[in-house]
């Protein structure tokens, strides 16, 4: 469907990313706080082998001076994990509307929008928590949060472009889930979320942390809550060619095959 026609049904969107914010944690003792385990898990375990196995150096904010692995680790790793986990739940979410494909015209899109919106303020909370923990290290990152919202905005675009191409896949081709699975893995080692760029000795796999897709928004994520400086203008041109181009090519691959998706459910 067109743009107009997805934004005549902005209502069902929003519909759609209210369920999916309310279903996520129901009937759950923790609630939102799931939201935050895993990074915050993530977090102790690194900095446990980073800094007292490995006893490595934490990589230093500049200009801003903070020295701070978990927080450095923590400010990669949310903004990887709306991407990670976005796409992982998008891929099945066309798949697992099939009975409302069937019955009702709508678009398809919305089935993968909702999921995206709905991760997006989960990555928005924690987030907020993030920045008080970096304004209580010495980190004065308020005055960066409109720059952070550009950065994390591009990050959304390109997130839900390769999520329309994997769940139209995964509707053809089931195994696309299980590549995610892994692919998501090597990603995550590929991008500067335990490391900086810099550490890295070989030239050609430097290159991929710093200019690979994840690592480029990865890494001017960093420039912003950690170095508190805006990201190279090059950056910032690279994040705006690859959010708007891969969304782009996500929605033309995804509107080609979407008529195809009754009858093969």
């Amino acid at each position: 469907m067109s743009l107009r026609q997805a934004a005549a049904h902005r209502n069902l969107l929003y519909l759609l990313s209210l369920k999916e914010l309310r279903t996520r944690y129901k009937k759950s003792v923790l609630g939102w706080a799931w939201s935050l385990l895993n990074p915050l898990t993530q977090m102790a375990i690194f900095s446990v082998i980073f800094l007292y196995v490995f006893k490595a150096s934490p990589p230093i904010g500049d200009p801003s001076g903070i020295k701070n692995f978990p927080l450095y680790f923590l400010s990669g790793a949310l903004a990887f994990n709306f991407f990670s986990i976005s796409v992982g739940v998008a891929i099945g979410s066309v798949q697992g509307g099939a009975g409302l494909i069937k019955k009702v015209q709508f678009p398809h899109e919305h089935l993968v929008f909702s999921v995206i919106v709905a991760q997006f303020v989960t990555l928005l909370i924690e987030l907020a928590v993030l920045c008080v923990a970096l304004m209580i290290a010495g980190n004065m990152v308020l005055p960066w949060i409109p720059v952070l919202l550009v950065v994390l905005s591009l990050l959304a675009l390109f997130t839900t472009g390769v999520a329309l191409v994997l769940s139209a896949a995964n509707v053809f081709y089931h195994d696309v889930n299980y590549l995610w699975g892994i692919l998501s893995q090597i990603l995550f080692y590929a991008t500067p979320v335990i490391y900086h760029p810099s550490t890295i000795e070989v030239s050609a796999l430097r290159w991929i942390a710093t200019y690979g897709p994840t690592g480029s928004f990865i890494t001017a994520v960093h420039n912003v809550v950690y170095d508190l400086r805006v990201p190279g203008t090059g950056r910032l041109v690279q994040l705006v060619v690859m959010g708007f181009g891969m969304f782009a090519v996500g929605a033309w691959v995804f509107n080609k095959l979407s008529p195809r998706f009754a009858e093969e459910m």
